[in-house]
């Protein structure tokens, strides 16, 4: 699912890449140096040529089919979260929340896949990386929900269950479908996104919860992605709870490149 969304923004960034990326693009951009570290994520940015950005473009679509016939590893996972990093980094206007995560979750992705190795204690390291990687990203994800709603609780509108029926009353994240619901309606939508938000990262880890809670959150998300016109933040929240399925994945004899999946879910 990474990769195939990963393959459409390629395909979103060449349909649009006068906007973007030609001479004419409407990003403003200036040169701007903070250390050997940091310049790394602005590569882009910072030696910006109309054949470089579409050097980036290419990469990002051939690395993504890469890792879509399960051809990925270590080094082409990093590849792609360098991409992206420097892509998102070039046209920040354009970034929503998501893509934060997905600069999150591709650091992550570089970790997830194992690859069998006739030495334990490698196949072990391997496996640590995997286990760790898996928790941080299932982290990230918690708290970008309770931190989300944590602040709602600092705003009043959201308070007074008034802040999803002003959002659908805007012309830029709406359409005559939401507009048109009642202002209760809207009301119960708020106040239910808060709890949800607040208590995800509690009840995620409970097993009779999870179908409830993804119902609500795909049923948000895609409300979002096609009705509010925030389609990658919304693809991209739902991508993620793949990770919360319950699976164990065991190479159970490693010099013989054995492997086990069972699938609870």
């Amino acid at each position: 699912m990474l990769y195939l969304f990963l393959i459409y923004r390629a395909t979103v960034y060449a349909l649009n890449f006068r906007s973007l990326f030609s001479a004419h693009r409407l990003i403003f951009h200036h040169t701007q140096h903070a250390g050997f570290k940091n310049d790394l994520a602005f590569v882009l940015t910072n030696h910006y040529t109309v054949y470089l950005g579409i050097f980036f473009i290419v990469l990002i679509g051939v690395l993504s089919l890469i890792g879509l016939f399960k051809r990925s590893n270590y080094l082409t996972n990093c590849l792609l979260w360098f991409t992206i990093v420097n892509t998102n980094n070039f046209l920040y206007p354009t970034l929503t929340a998501g893509d934060y995560l997905l600069n999150q979750l591709l650091f992550f992705n570089i970790f997830f896949s194992i690859t069998n190795s006739n030495n334990n204690s490698v196949q072990d390291v391997k496996t640590i990386f995997h286990n760790v990687a898996l928790v941080g990203i299932k982290v990230q994800i918690c708290l970008a929900y309770f931190l989300a709603g944590w602040f709602k609780l600092t705003d009043a509108d959201w308070l007074e269950g008034m802040a999803v029926y002003q959002t659908f009353q805007l012309p830029e994240y709406s359409n005559a479908l939401l507009q048109n619901i009642p202002q209760s309606i809207c009301m119960i939508l708020a106040y239910a996104t808060l709890v949800y938000q607040l208590l995800f990262s509690i009840l995620i880890w409970v097993r009779p919860f999870k179908i409830y809670l993804f119902a609500f959150g795909i049923i948000q998300h895609l409300i979002i992605a096609f009705g509010m016109g925030l389609f990658s933040f919304g693809i991209i929240m739902i991508i993620c709870y793949i990770l919360f399925l319950k699976y164990d994945y065991s190479p159970t004899n490693f010099a013989d490149g054995a492997e086990k999946e069972i699938c609870e879910d």
